[in-house]
């Protein structure tokens, strides 16, 4: 039976992983939560490494507030950047495989939007997120065995997200505005286990994997989306990044293209889920 190490099991995605990870015979399931465990700590995050000695560690932690990141970037740092390095570390000290979530905003988004990135173009964070996700897929390429799975426009049952916002927003109002110029996949938590699930039972070859699901849209087609499938018929008024930042002049930049593409994912036999498909399933939970 393989041990398996959540990290951030009190996350959006880590919940729903070390959920579905512990209903499987196959596995014997670990966690951290950000209570039981600081990752910005070396010692501390050795000792519980060496005390499990699990043969996967997943790191879900993160600082995902994109916004918050351009305020508190020494915070977002250290956890979404720095702490990698000692996870890292301790991985290597028991011999584990080191699964790592990143994110499209380790691009810049300005790739013609006709094209979709692909894992071994040159990353180009611009926002104060994608530059700590990014020292973060440094920090855990320093793992002898890692897997880098990057995702984008993620959401889920637990924790905050897009789609409860639109969701609840819509409850009071009679229409939403919402960017119509930024391309990319919305990503189930769901579909992203399945992804997640597939790498620990193929163990296909070491490095970075897109993983999102299959498809691409923009927020505000998204959101119409979610609103069709919800039976809600608030309406949504397209809008573009440049008029968003001037409603909203303290948020961060977002990439116009987070494209991403799956092909890699595809090598190894792994087919996610089209987005639109993902969204209905999520939809039918989060409205029972």
């Amino acid at each position: 039976m393989k041990k398996i190490l959540v990290i951030g099991q009190d996350g959006m995605l880590g919940g729903e992983l070390y959920e579905r990870l512990s209903n499987n015979k196959e596995y014997d399931v670990y966690k951290t939560t950000i209570e039981t465990l600081d990752i910005c700590n070396k010692q501390d995050v050795i000792n519980e490494v060496k005390k499990i000695n699990p043969y996967y560690i997943i790191n879900c932690a993160a600082y995902t507030n994109v916004d918050g990141c351009e305020t508190n970037f020494d915070l977002a740092n250290s956890v979404n950047g720095i702490a990698l390095e000692n996870i890292a570390e301790a991985t290597n000290l028991v011999d584990a495989t080191l699964i790592q979530i990143s994110t499209d905003y380790v691009f810049d988004g300005k790739l013609d939007i006709s094209e979709e990135y692909t894992e071994d173009m040159p990353a180009n964070p611009v926002s104060a997120y994608g530059k700590t996700k990014y020292l973060g897929e440094q920090n855990a390429m320093k793992a002898n065995k890692y897997y880098i799975l990057r995702t984008a426009w993620l959401y889920g049952l637990r924790g905050k997200n897009f789609v409860k916002t639109m969701l609840k927003l819509s409850e009071t109002k009679d229409e939403i505005s919402v960017v119509n110029d930024q391309h990319g996949s919305p990503t189930s938590t769901t579909s992203l286990c399945e992804i997640i699930e597939q790498i620990l039972e193929k163990e296909p070859k070491y490095g970075i994997y897109h993983s999102t699901n299959e498809g691409f849209t923009v927020w505000s087609d998204f959101t119409k989306k979610i609103f069709e499938f919800a039976n809600v018929s608030t309406k949504v008024i397209p809008i573009t990044s440049k008029q968003y930042k001037e409603m909203y002049p303290n948020s961060s930049d977002r990439p116009a293209n987070s494209k991403l593409l799956k092909n890699k994912l595809h090598s190894v036999g792994i087919y996610p889920k089209n987005w639109e498909d993902a969204l209905k399933e999520y939809l039918k939970e989060e409205l029972k």
